[in-house]
């Protein structure tokens, strides 16, 4: 723990001991009253200010009348606003909660803008009947846009707002039930957002990202229920101080929910204390099943030229998108030892979609695949439903390999499309094969080789396998089934 100092021995700081105790090493308090000097705070003696610049630690302000003044007294005493810290108290529930913020972002704020100025429907906030949800999503997600446009569709009782600080949401969401969507473009947007917000019925968080951990307190204090969604990214992707940090935020939550029992389970043994008994199974819905259902009979030749795609061979889907997580240069190195005779009965399709900041690993990976021998497609163009839908339908084995997931949806719709699925077992999917889901496990990518030259010499066998995958799918991921889950959660 850091070393700090507490600025301020009032009712605030009293209250706040225990909190800042277990966060920072307390060396002394200060206080500008100089009837306090030489008294105990705690287990602290109380020294005058000047006694701080003999000490190369942070200095955490607990005054809230005086925090500014105290602020510029301490840089006026050489102190580098870096080692400045304000503490905040939030009401929730029935008691105060602390949280402390660095200077650099508290002086952010300058000139606040009435909160209709970051709503991107420029919409004024009213008292309303219905149940006040606000979604949090920083980027724009399609879990996100499914979301609420599925939720607004089938409850008018609920008024649903967004935050996010991407801009497109304007454009790309569309729901009859959406008042208001708040765009940040930096902490000090989101704080001011924050703190003008009027209190909600329910505020749900995908995913766990460090902005929301930040103000986690502020969060907290204007809502009645807070619900946090799991994501990969969020446990699966990142080093134990990102773990740890996010604990403030879920011992805040009162529901957490994951896509997996998997990830369930690994979650609620990492945060035993934090999640306890609050963790669940509820998954997104997937809305590409309903068009898949929608072009079922489609032919399946005609939808093959729409996507360059040879009619006359096995489609064997690589990854389903251009993130290296998919490990594709690994895959082909694995296709290239297939026997002569396997190869050519195949064409290898690689999905290279959300480009954004990939080009030149897809290069890499488009350089490597001219080497090979191979038939392969390569496809760039952004998918929406429709066309991932229609894909699905082409597809009949999917490589999902992935270093790391909690559930792909995309591997999903396969599945219910009817595709074979060769899969990691390194992949928090054991839940699915409990539910009755058929699809093959590897323990190594170079073990894709022999799996695969198996399934393609016995495609018809593996087929009428899958066959019941289809209900299975249906259940756990349609949103007829998972929306009203969705619904009682913001009870």
């Amino acid at each position: 723990m850091r070393d700090a100092v507490i600025f301020g021995t009032g009712e605030i700081g009293q209250n706040a001991l225990p909190f800042l105790e277990r966060n920072w090493h307390i060396l002394f308090a200060v206080d500008n009253d100089e009837m306090k000097w030489g008294k105990e705070f705690g287990r602290y003696s109380v020294k005058l200010p000047d006694s701080i610049e003999r000490h190369c630690c942070d200095v955490i302000i607990t005054s809230t009348k005086y925090a500014d003044e105290i602020a510029k007294q301490l840089q006026q005493m050489g102190i580098h606003q870096d080692r400045i810290y304000f503490c905040h108290r939030f009401f929730i529930g029935a008691s105060y909660e602390y949280e402390v913020y660095p200077m650099n972002e508290e002086m952010l704020v300058g000139a606040e803008q009435p909160l209709i100025q970051y709503d991107l429907l420029h919409e004024e906030e009213q008292e309303t009947k219905y149940r006040k949800v606000l979604i949090f999503c920083s980027f724009y997600s399609t879990y996100t846009k499914q979301l609420i446009e599925n939720m607004s569709k089938r409850y008018k009782d609920v008024e649903l707002s967004l935050l996010t600080s991407a801009r497109e949401c304007r454009e790309k969401i569309m729901a009859e039930q959406l008042r208001h969507i708040y765009c940040y473009q930096s902490k000090a947007d989101l704080k001011a957002i924050l703190q003008q917000i009027p209190m909600y019925d329910a505020m749900q968080l995908l995913w766990i990202e460090m902005e929301w951990v930040y103000f986690c307190r502020l969060i907290r204090s204007k809502t009645k229920r807070l619900n946090l969604n799991v994501g990969g990214s969020d446990f699966y992707r990142v080093g134990k101080a990102k773990r740890d940090y996010r604990k403030k935020l879920i011992e805040c939550a009162d529901r957490i929910t994951a896509e997996t029992e998997g990830t369930v389970l690994e979650f609620q043994t990492y945060y035993l204390k934090e999640a306890g008994n609050k963790s669940s199974l509820l998954p997104f819905g997937i809305e590409v099943l309903d068009y898949i259902d929608n072009n079922f009979n489609t032919s399946k030749d005609m939808l093959r030229e729409k996507y360059h795609i040879p009619t006359d061979k096995i489609v064997v889907t690589c990854g389903h998108n251009a993130n290296e997580a998919h490990q594709h240069i690994k895959m082909i190195e694995a296709l290239e030892q297939l026997p002569e005779h396997i190869r050519q009965q195949i064409v290898f399709v690689f999905p290279m979609t959300y480009l954004q900041g990939r080009i030149g690993y897809v290069d890499s990976v488009m350089d490597r695949l001219r080497e090979t021998k191979m038939d392969y497609v390569v496809l760039t163009e952004y998918m929406d439903f429709q066309s991932m839908a229609e894909y699905a339908l082409i597809s009949d084995i999917m490589i999902h390999v992935q270093t790391t997931d909690q559930l792909s949806s995309t591997m999903l719709e396969e599945m219910y499309a009817g595709s074979i699925v060769i899969a990691g077992s390194w992949l928090p999917y054991r839940s699915l094969h409990e539910m009755g889901i058929y699809f093959l496990d590897v323990n190594t990518i170079p073990d894709v080789t022999a799996v695969l030259e198996d399934v393609v010499m016995n495609i018809e066998s593996y087929k009428e396998k899958c066959v019941g995958n289809s209900e299975i799918v249906w259940r756990h991921s349609s949103w007829d089934v998972l929306a009203p889950k969705w619904r009682a959660l913001w009870d």
